[in-house]
């Protein structure tokens, strides 16, 4: 919003968007505020964002400042999506309670040799390799015929058990 400059934003998580130009214009120039131009409205709100910050801002006096560059917002008619708009478009769109294979819903299964251990918070990761390493025939003979009987009647402390 210094200069003038017209260059598209970054590219979005999955790959659409952008090309960068107005970051790269950011990095050569230190104008660090970008504003996406579709989304000027003549109420005086636009997407605005700050390389500096990393965040969307908002400017209270946005008409005073576009008209620096002969923009009358009074004029301006929306046209795109703000990029809070576009967010909560994607995160509205997500169906994080469901797992989807070529359009059918498939049906969670659990209990006994499918489901993982319980997510202490920060174990889902972990979790995940478990569920992997358990898809293994060979990993399931091994361990899975003795677990119940072993994890209720071993009496060492996990970290220092194997089978545990």
């Amino acid at each position: 919003m210094t200069c003038g400059h017209l260059g598209c934003g970054r590219k979005n998580y999955d790959g659409s968007g952008g090309n960068g130009h107005a970051k790269a214009h950011c990095e050569e120039s230190q104008h660090v505020v970008a504003l996406k131009l579709g989304t000027i409205t003549p109420e005086g709100s636009a997407s605005i964002y700050c390389y500096a910050c990393d965040e969307d801002v908002v400017d209270d006096n946005l008409g005073v400042h576009l008209s620096n560059l002969g923009i009358d917002i009074l004029r301006q008619t929306k046209t795109e999506k703000t990029i809070t708009e576009l967010n909560l478009e994607a995160n509205l769109s997500l169906t994080l309670s469901k797992v989807l294979e070529e359009g059918k819903i498939l049906v969670p299964v659990f209990g006994p040799g499918y489901t993982g251990m319980e997510n202490l918070g920060n174990t889902c990761y972990m979790n995940a390799v478990v569920q992997c390493l358990f898809s293994f025939p060979n990993f399931q003979n091994y361990f899975f015929p003795n677990a119940l009987d072993h994890l209720q009647n071993c009496s060492r402390s996990s970290p220092d058990c194997y089978q545990c």
